[in-house]
């Protein structure tokens, strides 16, 4: 009965350990990250990790550091055991990954935990147990420390039951490796996964290629740049000045030996960092490409995630971010990492102005690399438009107006440039020849598209297939183009090829959402999003079932067996609205085709698909929804006037004035209310 007295008791020691251990444990991926955390803390310049199943059935991580004598390894599995801090002092001078005394005591409360260690001349293994002594034998290891653990939760059958499948949990420890191994330039790092290497990260590389190398991005590190700052101290114990954001060499890496950071002026400082940034051609539509990692930790620290993208902000297309990741040194006495059983949260004592010189450094960084600053650097804009007009062959026959590169333009106008990042580095350092070195700075440039001369605000090309736009960058604010026939190409009946008749006037925009136009006497404010996103929603109804071969398949991988049941059951639908899918075993789907008019990329079929599990009788329409949104024209982008009043027309001829997800595509306001509104007869 619940109301039944019942004696207050104290644990037993193996039950109290096994509660402690499923705050540190959950599953394998925790395994690895606190065994990486005592293999880089031990001064290995070599570690090599190994799973098997998953995880689940082992875990081995083995390293070249400093070891551990037979007298350590009898006190290293057991609660609360380290020799990372001595004093509740060193609670706020942590210099080390680990600090706690439980990972080891929890893996072994877990699962069958053997270690083998060698120091001074002489190795030793331990067998670990809950119940009784731990068993230690002579080894035969030339030195470093290899720590195994097998079968987890085997004797947690309910814990057990609620792990993912191998291939899942494999996936996850990866992401916990090379969360680990992105910091640490200095250390080379090996994931091999059931008995296959997959991952080879050599020591030396530079943090661009790390971080290309260890998410599998196909980017090339040339087009990832490296930034700098800093708050210096004038003397030990001022206040720190304002953040210097000087640029560093950039084949500097962060300073580990100290345990505060330090300038390389010989000065200390409460803090510094290094900043990895892609050009906007690197571009994501999710932030998982978005890392922060203080003192070497990778933590989750929304503020300076939202620094990276304040200081991005204007220089990206709409609704994407940018591929960056934040390496923060800070004097550990300013931050708290003992809030969280994984460590992945931290207290700061003062975070703004870091906030404030991250964002300041990466909106310097790209003011200071745009189309628009190189133009300003040799030539004007009205120096650049006279010359174009005075030149016969940029100005076709029947008067209209061609596109052209801003910065090739710019170039033509000008003596040579500079070499493009003076004071940034660019990793392909100065061994690049300079062939590639114009080749990025080229192609950094036409990232954000070509600028169309013209006295509106530069332009962006909408294909008439739907497809997503490319940037202009003069103005910073992205606009758009869309067909000059008046419609897109396929779209659904609803509205004819002659909207141009319909009599519709553009006049303006209004609060960067709205497009203002008259017709019949009357007002509309059309809200240009919902428009676009109707009519290419529209585009893809009209046109389900017409396909798109891919040249390398899209893969997307399962979580368990639901999700492959969940994917048999749609097959039928998918092949209607014009995918090839196969299933490829293990939780492997490939895709070797996708709707002509579908636009995103692998993840966003991922998520299109698995995450909300779309009842299959509503699939089309909610891929087509999915699809537009994401293609259509965002709040603030900024139309030319043409584009304006083709999207207008097209608007008000659609017979469905809703947008997929059923809001009204404009307001209409009479001559009479409004003159009503205002009391004029």
């Amino acid at each position: 009965m619940t109301g039944e007295r019942k004696p207050v008791r104290t644990l037993p020691p193996e039950v109290a350990r096994k509660i402690a251990a499923g705050e540190v444990i959950d599953r394998p991926n925790a395994i690895v990250r606190e065994l990486l955390d005592n293999a880089v803390d031990s001064g290995a310049d070599s570690i090599v990790t190994e799973i098997t199943g998953g995880g689940i059935d082992c875990i081995r991580v083995a390293d070249n550091g400093s070891g551990m004598t037979k007298e350590d390894l009898e006190n290293c599995a057991r609660p609360h055991a380290t020799s990372k801090i001595t004093s509740e002092t060193d609670l706020m001078n942590l210099s080390t990954l680990g600090f706690r005394g439980e990972a080891l005591s929890s893996i072994a409360a877990v699962s069958r935990l053997r270690i083998t260690s060698a120091c001074e001349g002489s190795a030793w293994r331990l067998e670990a147990s809950v119940v009784r002594d731990h068993l230690i034998t002579p080894a035969d290891l030339p030195r470093g420390t290899v720590v195994q653990s097998e079968a987890l939760f085997e004797n947690f059958p309910a814990r057990r039951m609620f792990l993912k499948r191998p291939a899942a949990e494999a996936l996850m420890c990866r992401q916990t490796f090379v969360e680990k191994a992105l910091p640490r330039t200095d250390i080379s790092f090996h994931f091999v996964q059931d008995g296959k290497r997959k991952l080879d990260l050599p020591k030396g590389q530079t943090l661009a290629e790390r971080f290309t190398a260890a998410l599998d991005l196909p980017e090339s590190p040339a087009l990832f740049y490296e930034l700098h700052g800093s708050a210096a101290l004038s003397a030990a114990g001022d206040a720190p000045n304002a953040a210097d954001n000087s640029a560093l060499p950039s084949d500097s890496v962060p300073n580990r030996e100290d345990d505060a950071p330090s300038r390389t002026d010989g000065r200390r400082c409460d803090w510094k960092f290094t900043i990895i940034i892609g050009e906007p051609a690197v571009s994501r539509q999710d932030k998982k490409l978005l890392f922060i990692y203080v003192n070497g930790r990778r933590i989750n620290e929304y503020s300076l995630m939202q620094a990276i993208e304040y200081g991005a902000q204007g220089y990206f297309p709409n609704g994407t971010h940018p591929a960056a990741a934040l390496f923060l040194e800070m004097d550990p006495a300013l931050v708290d990492f003992n809030i969280h059983p994984a460590k992945r949260e931290a207290r700061f004592k003062d975070i703004a102005p870091v906030h404030r010189a991250v964002s300041a450094t990466v909106r310097d960084f790209f003011r200071s690399h745009t189309v628009a600053h190189l133009a300003a650097q040799t030539a004007s804009y009205c120096r650049i438009q006279p010359e174009l007009e005075a030149r016969p062959e940029t100005v076709p026959a029947d008067g209209s107006v061609k596109n052209f590169s801003a910065a090739s333009a710019a170039a033509e106008n000008a003596a040579p440039a500079a070499d493009f990042a003076p004071q940034y580095g660019a990793h392909s350092g100065d061994a690049a020849p300079s062939g590639a070195s114009d080749n990025r700075r080229r192609f950094f440039r036409d990232s954000f598209g070509e600028l169309e001369v013209r006295q509106s605000e530069p332009a962006y090309a909408l294909p008439g297939d739907g497809s997503a736009a490319t940037y202009g960058t003069a103005s910073h604010e992205p606009s758009c183009e869309l067909p000059h026939d008046g419609t897109v190409h396929g779209a659904a009946a609803g509205f004819g090829h002659d909207t141009a008749a319909a009599g519709v006037r553009y006049i303006g925009t209004a609060l960067g959402v709205f497009l203002a136009a008259e017709k019949d006497g009357n007002l509309y404010l059309i809200d240009q999003h919902a428009a676009h996103e109707r009519i290419l929603y529209n585009a893809f109804i009209a046109q389900a079932g017409r396909k798109q071969a891919l040249l390398v398949p899209y893969v997307v991988e399962t979580a368990d067996a639901r999700e492959d049941e969940y994917l048999h059951s749609i097959g039928e639908q998918l092949d209607r609205a014009g995918f090839e899918a196969a299933d490829c075993g293990g939780g492997r789907w490939e895709f070797s085709a996708v709707p002509i008019q579908w636009k995103g990329t692998e993840r966003d079929l991922a998520a299109d698909l698995l995450a909300e599990r779309i009842a299959p009788a509503e699939l089309i329409a909610s891929l087509a929804a999915t699809s537009s949104c994401r293609a259509a024209v965002k709040d603030g982008d900024v139309l030319d006037a043409d584009s304006a009043q083709r999207l207008a027309e097209q608007a008000l001829a659609l017979s469905d004035p809703h947008c997929p997800h059923g809001r009204p595509l404009w307001k209409k306001i009479s001559r009479e209310e409004l003159f009503a509104a205002v009391k004029r007869t």
